[in-house]
């Protein structure tokens, strides 16, 4: 049973009452309770929120959920949405490896953190206008960064095919280890 549907059987609180409190439509916490639906980050943390923590937010984004298991938001103090940029500036740097000639010349040392940095900051921006989550989501966001990095230190400018491999091989990469921090 999805936890936010346990809280509210448990409260004995109506889906359509809840919905007004986090600032919802009633079917999309039905959506959600139904694994058909994530919930946008600024959704998920007043769902957190009205339940006292009840629900947590890793609960909202487990089994069920779309793109369950590779869910890597994670929501600060200022109520932004982040990317694990250590993790970012690795998958990067080995697409970027991998995607240039060895006799190409090597980008600056920082190059790899300065691109993960970008990559966050444009994932968090595109999150709060468009509902994209997930790989979906750091696929677009990857894109003109790699494409700028690509284009400065390989042999030629990638094709877009090239560029499409190296945003889904990025991906993959980071989402292939990564896993919401279990609650304890």
């Amino acid at each position: 049973m999805h936890p936010l549907r346990r809280y509210l059987r448990e409260v004995q609180e109506p889906v359509q009452e809840f919905a007004v409190r986090v600032g919802a439509s009633r079917q999309t916490l039905y959506r959600i309770i139904g694994g058909k639906q994530a919930p946008k980050p600024a959704l998920a943390r007043r769902i957190v929120e009205a339940t006292g923590g009840t629900v947590p937010l890793d609960a909202l984004y487990k089994s069920g959920a779309v793109n369950a298991g590779a869910v890597v938001v994670m929501l600060s103090d200022k109520n932004e949405t982040l990317l694990e940029t250590a993790r970012l500036r690795q998958a990067i740097a080995m697409v970027v490896d991998h995607m240039t000639p060895p006799d190409s010349p090597e980008p600056p040392e920082d190059a790899s953190s300065i691109a993960a940095e970008a990559v966050a900051n444009t994932y968090s921006a595109l999150s709060k206008v468009t509902t994209r989550q997930g790989p979906d989501r750091l696929r677009q966001a990857l894109r003109p960064v790699l494409e700028e990095i690509l284009q400065e230190f390989g042999a030629s400018p990638p094709s877009a095919s090239a560029l499409d491999r190296g945003t889904e091989l990025a991906a993959q990469i980071y989402y292939q280890t990564w896993r919401p921090a279990q609650k304890r």
